[in-house]
């Protein structure tokens, strides 16, 4: 009995039946395989992307946005690379919702005893990452834990300063950055951490937090991209930005005085240089004043001074001309003079000092 009449019979039907059933299971099966293998063998690289080709875990090419085939069952796999964006990744906080209202889990938040879902995403990410959780641990103090260890800074003064920043990236070589390194995030994650607390240690606390942080952010973003290029990663870095940086908790409100202290010092200086420059140009404009009007006394004084010389050799000349006439003029030019400025005038006989007349208002005449 052959194999077919064996089945037929232990399911009761005919052997037409069977043929028909074997007919159309492997047709289902052949569809479901088709099925599979153009699902398998279809892909697409979204527009801010492109797609790096692995054949059995080898390098073969490289796609561009759009639909694509490949070869399917594993033998040629495609990572989608996001070459055309700009990544981020943050450190001594988190977004935990980006938006018109972006939520953010730090410091603040956590010190307050925070527990909630934000809680949850964060120790999601530190799980991520390969550290271990202890379930009965208070799971606030597992994300303090965490994220000090990102924003807490030795200082080069041997201080300590908590500092939160964000790096901004984009992938420049898709094959350099799926092929030369392992874990991307935590390489970059960590070379940015090394970098930014050597900068720190080279600084000041108040340079870290206040004064230093644009030369923080250069040189940062400089030597990072030396590492980067070094481990030939084929990322480039954008942009490092100081989000916040404060002194420890339990010294803050004394480097809060001392801030403010300086802060008064400023506004004082400031002041003063407001009052300086509003007297300085006062003063010099009234000295420049004085200048002027002297220097015009100066010159009003020498004209009438050679009017005067030059008048008085007028007359000399006329004098050696004619000494009477000139003589009388003179004297009779200086008694008008004179007997202007005088009240009651009294006329006498020059020989006798008889009276002539007792009282002449030539003052009165002289006004008419």
């Amino acid at each position: 009995m052959t194999f077919k009449k064996m089945i037929s019979k232990s399911l009761d039907i005919k052997e037409k039946e069977y043929d028909k059933i074997t007919k159309n299971l492997k047709r289902g099966l052949l569809g479901i395989f088709a099925g599979i293998t153009i699902f398998s063998s279809l892909y697409t690289i979204p527009t801010d992307s492109v797609g790096v080709i692995k054949t059995l875990g080898r390098y073969s090419s490289t796609t561009n946005p759009g639909l694509h085939f490949k070869i399917p069952y594993g033998i040629q796999e495609v990572n989608k690379i996001p070459v055309r964006s700009i990544l981020k990744e943050e450190f001594g906080f988190r977004t935990i919702e980006a938006g018109v209202k972006s939520e953010y889990l730090g410091l603040g938040e956590l010190e307050g005893g925070y527990v909630g879902p934000k809680l949850e995403i964060l120790i999601k990410e530190i799980k991520n990452e390969g550290i271990n959780v202890d379930p009965n641990e208070n799971l606030n103090e597992v994300a303090r834990k965490f994220l000090r260890s990102e924003y807490l800074q030795l200082t080069g003064d041997l201080n300590m300063a908590d500092l939160e920043w964000v790096v901004q990236y984009k992938i420049s070589d898709p094959v350099a950055y799926s092929f030369n390194v392992r874990n991307q995030p935590k390489t970059l994650r960590d070379l940015n951490n090394a970098v930014i607390k050597q900068m720190c240690g080279d600084r000041s606390v108040d340079e870290v937090i206040t004064i230093g942080r644009a030369d923080i952010e250069t040189e940062a973003k400089n030597k990072l991209q030396e590492l980067l290029d070094k481990y030939q990663t084929g990322i480039d870095v954008v942009a490092i930005k100081l989000q916040s940086g404060n002194p420890p908790l339990n010294v803050k409100p004394s480097f809060d005085k001392v801030n403010t202290s300086m802060q008064e010092k400023e506004k004082r200086i400031n002041e003063a240089m407001k009052e300086y420059n509003e007297e300085i140009p006062k003063a010099g404009g009234e000295a420049k004043k004085i200048i002027e009007v002297a220097n015009g006394y100066a010159t009003e004084r020498i004209n009438m001074a050679e009017g005067d010389a030059d008048r008085f050799l007028k007359v000399y000349e006329e004098y050696r001309k004619a000494p009477d006439i000139t003589r009388r003029r003179l004297y009779i030019e200086s008694m008008t003079e004179i007997l202007k400025k005088t009240g009651e005038k009294w006329i006498i006989d020059e020989d006798g000092g008889e009276l002539l007349l007792k009282k002449l208002d030539l003052g009165g005449v002289s006004n008419k």
